[in-house]
């Protein structure tokens, strides 16, 4: 699930210096995992928001997509997991 979070420099009274010292901050203590990062004006000041996801929410979805998959692979029949595998793998040209 991605999150949104936004600093505006009416936070820190117009210090851009605060401003960037709150969001590494934010950055360090959280350690999330930013898709997106935006500076945008704000008045006489820049607000500055990020999408992003938590890591622990981002491992739990990952850690259920491969149990289904292992568990699917593993009710098909040995030819239907290789045929599988031979899809995932990426396609080349041989030199000859």
């Amino acid at each position: 699930m991605l999150h949104y979070k936004a600093f505006t420099s009416e936070q820190t009274t117009g210090d851009i210096a605060a401003l960037e010292k709150m969001v590494n901050t934010w950055l360090v203590e959280e350690r999330p995992l930013v898709h997106t990062m935006t500076q945008s004006p704000c008045g006489a000041g820049m607000v500055v928001s990020f999408l992003y996801e938590i890591e622990d929410e981002r491992q739990a979805r990952v850690a259920i997509a491969t149990a289904e998959v292992e568990e699917r692979i593993s009710m098909a029949q040995p030819d239907l997991a290789d045929a599988l595998m031979m899809t995932l793998l990426p396609q080349m040209e041989l030199p000859y």
